[in-house]
């Protein structure tokens, strides 16, 4: 049985997020050609196509998607298994914020880290919309949040910077003849914000199909076919497609998806929750 080197299945992560092999090895520290011929590596390795390469953009195959969430547990696993033996036990308190666009490609694969490699701490989660996450950690309520804003704030660090698209189910039907359904969050959502500027600049027509501050009633107003909404890419989930350019929709900007800390320093504990969600992240 051959044995999969862990550089290919980090870079296989890499390019599942950022969707470019360019940012991924940024992401990463190395050439594109380096991570490149890791892919096709990989690929040789399994036998099966993990990428459709587009000119502009890379989207996971089915078989792409099938090996993800399998190799997310071996890297997260591989990385709690040397940082357990590696450090101590810490123990406290670390009360996160995580942004509602961002809830589900993360937490449960953050919950895995703590519970194994750091015991001691026990996680207080809290998700909302990013301004209001991060108006909490200013005001020392979080210690940390994982949050998507226009650009850096003061006491943070840069997890991935993607681009915004607009998105919708596979099956979805475009119909030029009426206003595009969109479904959003409530005001105060940044890509929200993102996208009525777009909007607005560009003159499209367009109707408010659904409001919600539940990002999983936006995914069931997407899945059905009736509304289009806007993510990060790498945060698309399976099920749903960005949109091409040519659409009718305006392109939108990068966003910033950075994790924020308390401007008055961090808690040990805090301090290794840190650490971890950098490792999960790739940053």
């Amino acid at each position: 049985m051959a044995d999969i080197d862990m550089k290919l299945l980090r870079s296989f992560l890499s390019v599942a997020t950022e969707r470019n092999f360019s940012r991924a090895a940024d992401r990463l520290g190395c050439s594109q050609a380096t991570v490149s011929l890791r892919i096709k590596n990989l690929e040789g390795t399994l036998g099966r196509k993990l990428f459709d390469r587009g000119y502009h953009l890379v989207e996971l195959s089915q078989a792409g998607r099938d090996l993800l969430p399998q190799v997310q547990i071996i890297v997260d696993h591989h990385d709690m298994l040397f940082d357990g033996m590696k450090r101590g036990k810490i123990t406290g308190t670390v009360k996160l914020g995580v942004a509602e666009d961002y809830v589900q490609p993360i937490l449960s694969r953050l919950m895995r880290v703590v519970e194994t490699s750091l015991p001691g701490v026990e996680l207080s989660i809290t998700s909302m919309l990013s301004a209001k996450l991060a108006n909490m950690v200013e005001a020392r309520n979080l210690d940390l949040a994982i949050v998507t804003l226009p650009t850096q704030k003061s006491h943070s660090t840069v997890l991935s910077c993607p681009r915004l698209v607009w998105v919708a189910a596979e099956d979805f039907v475009i119909d030029r003849t009426k206003p595009w359904p969109l479904a959003f969050y409530p005001e105060g959502c940044v890509f929200r914000a993102a996208a009525m500027g777009a909007l607005g600049r560009e003159g499209v027509k367009f109707r408010e199909f659904l409001n919600s501050a539940s990002g999983e009633v936006i995914k069931c107003a997407v899945s059905s076919g009736t509304a289009v909404t806007v993510m990060a890419e790498g945060t698309i989930p399976h099920g749903f497609i960005a949109l091409p350019k040519d659409s009718g929709l305006p392109e939108l900007p990068n966003t910033c998806i950075q994790l924020l800390e308390r401007a008055d320093g961090l808690s040990k504990a805090a301090q290794r929750l840190k650490v971890s969600i950098m490792k999960l992240l790739g940053a």
